[in-house]
């Protein structure tokens, strides 16, 4: 007998879409439907609705804010979830913040300044949410998330939630032993320190970043890893391929590793040029380029 997952997914989740297309939920404003698209509100539906995924054998994902990431033209073919409510709540006990994981970046980064309490100033002007900054170590060249987990809470593969000491994890360069996981909670130690010495950090990085980062524009931040010693935009731009466009996507003119979306962008053409890229400067420079946006769906 077939299973009816729509009527099954409605009694767990409160906030369900069918076919809901991607590119509203993308800042790169590209992507097809998502075969079911729900908004968690607390542990509860997100443990109910992974375990019915994994019962079911029905693709699951949680995502962020939506940057980072490209989605399929095609969508995805199983449950796309983001997290609201408990989700979204934080508290400061101390030096120490203890926030859910659909917590707005912006946000923390703003309130922790409040309390002048230091260390999510390097998130200053990054998009997202705190689960997505810790799957893919969010931060500065010099300094990232990672250093500042005290514990992190996911959600295991039995669908009970587990909580992970800061030592056990591993964090690197624009990675983490997190990434693929469901985060549902996190502990970070900051460290209290002068309001004003906070804020011209804060001011300091958001001037680098809006000086040369393309604004305005539809993208989903920096395309590849930086290799060890080098840029990646030095790269991509010595290789000539700054402005380069293929069908509604280009590379940004003012940073050679930001693709943008000129309006009309799809998938396929973002992927075009990411494979150009990589294939150009390979050939150039023998520096094969590791992603660092994540490409989801097929």
């Amino acid at each position: 007998m077939k299973t009816d997952l729509t009527k099954i997914l409605s009694t767990v989740v409160s906030s369900l879409k069918i076919e809901e297309p991607l590119k509203n939920h993308s800042t790169f404003r590209i992507g097809g439907p998502a075969r079911y698209f729900a908004e968690l509100h607390g542990k509860k539906e997100l443990a109910g609705v992974f375990s019915l995924c994994r019962r079911e054998n029905v693709p699951f994902m949680v995502m962020g804010g939506g940057s980072n990431i490209l989605f399929s033209d095609k969508g995805f073919p199983g449950v796309i979830a983001v997290l609201r409510g408990e989700f979204t709540e934080f508290a400061f006990k101390g030096t120490r913040l203890e926030a859910g994981a659909g917590a707005a970046a912006a946000l923390l980064v703003n309130k922790s300044l409040n309390k002048s309490l230091s260390g999510l100033e390097l998130l200053a002007g990054v998009p997202g949410t705190l689960g997505g900054a810790l799957c893919g170590n969010a931060g500065t060249k010099d300094s990232w998330i990672g250093s500042l987990v005290e514990s992190v809470e996911i959600l295991a593969e039995s669908g009970t939630f587990v909580t992970l000491a800061g030592k056990d994890l591993s964090f690197g360069y624009r990675t983490s032993n997190l990434s693929g996981k469901i985060i549902s909670r996190a502990s970070l130690n900051l460290i209290k320190a002068e309001k004003n010495d906070i804020l011209k950090a804060i001011d300091d990085l958001k001037r680098r970043r809006e000086t040369s980062q393309p604004e305005g524009v539809f993208c989903a931040g920096s395309v590849f890893k930086n290799p060890s010693g080098e840029s990646a935009a030095r790269l991509i731009d010595a290789a000539g391929l700054k402005g380069l466009v293929f069908g509604g996507a280009a590379v940004s003119e003012k940073h050679a590793n930001f693709i943008v979306n000129k309006g009309s962008a799809t998938a396929h053409d973002v992927k075009t040029l990411i494979g150009i890229i990589h294939a150009k400067v390979k050939e150039r420079f023998g520096v094969a380029l590791d992603l660092e946006i994540k490409i989801i769906g097929e």
